[in-house]
């Protein structure tokens, strides 16, 4: 499609509804210049402006912000919000006056303007139109439907009648509750035992929790209970484990097959508890070429439970192309860290699903439920004013991996509360397995020589030619970790210079090919390979020392691939904080970029703090650590709202 005149028509078409008093028009370039928009956001609404005839800017302006915030992860956007405080690359001045062109005068304004657009419809009144209005809120349509997927779901959810729980199945699943404390209320509650009271209950539950909180003892252990229950009735559950990548489904089957070994029953119980956790991606069936997944809503899995870890990873759209999914009997059972990143992609479902979960608690008849079934005392948390949702949630309070010498635990405990001074305390104070190594005055580069030394044991490992599974458990006890792609401290310079460092090292023969024991990172899914974006691979010969790349598979199993089978990937000694989420690591070095960032935010550090189980640096200044310590990400949804009333 030719848009080689779209951008005179919109100048003209800015003229035509100017205010006479006003001196300059809406020009999109001038927005993209700045870095407002995007070069899609600003095609999508030139194509806008030409087919539809749509002549009111105020129009365009919303059509262009909704995309471009949908690239930044947002589901919509609040007109309100944006009439008090625009884009920060545009002064407020200058976005009141382009809105002005269009009649635009205050938010109502604004509304109505787009109500008397034939692009836009309401939430009342759907029709087959590129945007939606529901209050102040401005959706593209596509969103719009999956939120209210995602809605319709949990509120039909929370009208399914109650299953039974066992409570002698409970009880061996947990004999002896938690060592009271007086002092808190929070001691003296085994909150594992009441999220599988609550889940087994529920035909939809979340469950979250910090690093070391016990998620997947506690899910093993709800499974192993819905299990005994089906077994009792001789009916066989069908259960699927699933996680957003290859990496958090190996970890979860790693997790649920340790977790297993424990439990307080016979063996026919626990060999119906599956181990082999897939990628989201695997169990719906993705096909290549085509954007649906195999299953669907008139081609359902074939399961009766589905537990889902790592959500925080998960997106809007992949949510509710799951939930579209399931049958209409199945259980799906949500597991992950609140407060980790959001998803890379639109959507944080799983922030919005438990957005109150610290303090609401349960409603009262829901509180004493709890109680009968579990034998603690609950009452004290119930809460009349407690919204529906709050029955679906439950929250791991206690971590069982960082103790109270853990510098890594108080330091993610003092991100997580946005508390920039305690975090500096944490940083300076003398813990051994945290370590603070500010920038050094005029440091303008990376100290590439003490990054590298994290990686010894795995250039020994290839060296010697260890088999491929010893590699990978090498790989996995180190990773830096970076905040930013960009720039000296940014990913893709790193790992440049860490290739430069290996080779003049001797490690390697040349980074500019393929080599033993380069490591590199999916960057986009290849459903033909059964490969997906974040999947890692390890370099290695094989028997016949033809070079291949070696990917692990959820059940632990390796494929070994030719390099020149793969299109899209990029070398992953370094990765970024995102990339990272749903891994963990003995060792993380995490490297802040020397100037602000809009990326640097509080649950950027926690999600890095959190994927170290052992020893942490952080590579940073003071200024830039207190201020992304009190930086909150947020994303504009209607999911929030919709469930909490916020």
């Amino acid at each position: 499609m030719d848009f080689s005149n779209q951008l005179d028509l919109l100048d003209a078409l800015a003229d035509e509804h100017s205010h006479k008093s006003s001196t300059s028009k809406f020009d999109l370039r001038k927005w993209q210049e700045k870095g407002v928009l995007r070069a899609i956001d600003r095609q999508w609404v030139e194509q806008l402006a030409q087919h539809a005839d749509e002549k009111n800017t105020a129009v365009l302006v919303a059509g262009a912000l909704c995309s471009a915030y949908l690239g930044a992860g947002h589901i919509c956007i609040d007109l309100a919000t944006l009439w008090r405080a625009p884009p920060q690359e545009i002064s407020l001045d200058t976005f009141r006056q382009a809105l002005g062109q269009g009649q635009v005068n205050s938010v109502s304004d604004w509304c109505r303007a787009l109500q008397a657009s034939s692009l836009v419809c309401s939430a009342s009144d759907l029709r087959d139109t590129p945007m939606v209005l529901v209050g102040t809120r401005v959706y593209l349509y596509r969103y719009f439907a999956y939120e209210q997927q995602v809605l319709t779901y949990l509120r039909k959810q929370f009208d399914t009648p109650l299953f039974d729980v066992k409570s002698d199945l409970l009880a061996q699943l947990f004999p002896s509750t938690l060592i009271t404390d007086d002092k808190t209320i929070d001691k003296a509650v085994d909150w594992q035992k009441v999220a599988v009271a609550n889940a087994a209950s529920l035909p939809f539950s979340v469950i979250s929790g910090g690093p070391g909180t016990g998620k997947t003892t506690t899910v093993t252990k709800l499974l192993a209970l819905l299990v005994a229950q089906s077994a009792a009735q001789d009916r066989p559950l069908r259960i699927e484990l699933a996680a957003p990548t290859g990496k958090a489904a190996a970890r979860l089957t790693e997790s649920i097959a340790n977790a297993k070994a424990s439990l307080p029953f016979n063996d026919d119980i626990k060999a119906a508890i599956p181990e082999q956790a897939s990628t989201l991606h695997r169990l719906l069936g993705s096909e290549f070429g085509r954007s649906r997944f195999k299953h669907h809503r008139q081609n359902p899995l074939h399961l009766d439970v589905l537990l889902v870890d790592e959500v925080s990873m998960v997106d809007l759209p992949m949510m509710a192309k799951l939930i579209d999914a399931l049958p209409p009997h199945a259980r799906l059972i949500l597991l992950g860290d609140k407060d980790q990143l959001a998803s890379v992609e639109a959507g944080s479902v799983l922030g919005d699903l438990t957005s109150g979960i610290e303090t609401a608690y349960f409603q009262p008849d829901w509180a004493q439920r709890l109680s009968n079934l579990t034998g603690d005392n609950l009452q004290p948390f119930g809460n009349p004013t407690a919204p529906s949702i709050t029955r679906a949630l439950t929250l791991l309070r206690t971590s069982y991996r960082f103790n109270e010498n853990s510098g890594i635990g108080h330091l993610a405990r003092a991100m997580n509360a946005g508390d920039a001074p305690a975090v500096l305390r944490c940083l300076k104070a003398n813990y051994q397995d945290v370590q603070w190594c500010p920038p050094e005055e005029g440091q303008t580069k990376v100290d590439i020589t003490r990054l590298a030394k994290g990686y010894d044991d795995y250039w020994e490992a290839v060296r010697h030619k260890r088999p491929i599974a010893d590699l990978y458990q090498a790989f996995s006890r180190y990773q830096i970790l970076t905040a930013v792609r960009q720039g000296e401290f940014g990913v893709e310079k790193v790992n440049a210079q860490l290739e430069l460092y290996f080779y003049q090292r001797g490690r390697i023969k040349d980074p500019h090919v393929w080599y033993p024991g380069k490591a590199v990172m999916l960057t986009r899914n290849d459903a033909s390979l059964g490969l997906f974006n974040g999947d890692i691979g390890l370099c290695m010969p094989d028997e016949s020392q033809r070079l291949r790349v070696w990917f692990m598979q959820p059940d632990g199993s390796f494929t070994g691939l030719l390099p020149s089978r793969l299109s899209e990937y990029e070398v992953v000694f370094a990765m970024t904080v995102h990339k990272s989420q749903g891994s963990e690591f003995d060792q993380v070095a995490l490297l802040l970029p020397l100037s602000p960032s809009p990326v640097l935010t509080k649950e950027l550090l926690y999600t890095g703090i959190t994927r170290a189980k052992f020893a942490f640096t952080l590579w940073g200044g003071s200024h830039l650590i207190r201020v992304a310590t009190q930086t909150q990400i947020e994303r504009y949804s209607g999911l929030n709202e919709a469930l909490w009333g916020n």
